[in-house]
């Protein structure tokens, strides 16, 4: 059982200030969260497959996740990705190229 964050800090186009951008997940409650500044979705596996099914369905967000994937085959990450596992000290993991 296991309870996992990855963070990536942007820039708010609306706003012009810095937000994190968070996945998480929780094997113990079977949940992924997505926060985004100061908006929070929590989802059941279920939801996140269902998501997961209209994302890849949709050519608009396809094409963005095609280009993630592209980004991250070629390991030339756009951002410094920050994680942390059981709640433990969050480190950087993937430093921006």
């Amino acid at each position: 059982m296991s309870y996992n964050t990855e963070k990536i800090i942007v820039k708010n186009e609306d706003t012009g200030k810095e937000e994190d951008v968070k996945l998480f997940y929780s094997t113990i409650t079977d949940n992924v969260g997505i926060t985004c500044g100061e908006q929070e979705v929590f989802l059941t596996r279920g939801q996140f497959e269902a998501l997961a099914y209209l994302m890849r369905r949709c050519f608009y967000t396809r094409d963005i996740l095609d280009e993630a994937q592209n980004i991250l085959d070629k390991e030339n990450c756009p951002y410094t990705v920050y994680s942390s596992h059981d709640e433990k000290k969050r480190e950087m993991e993937i430093e921006k190229d």
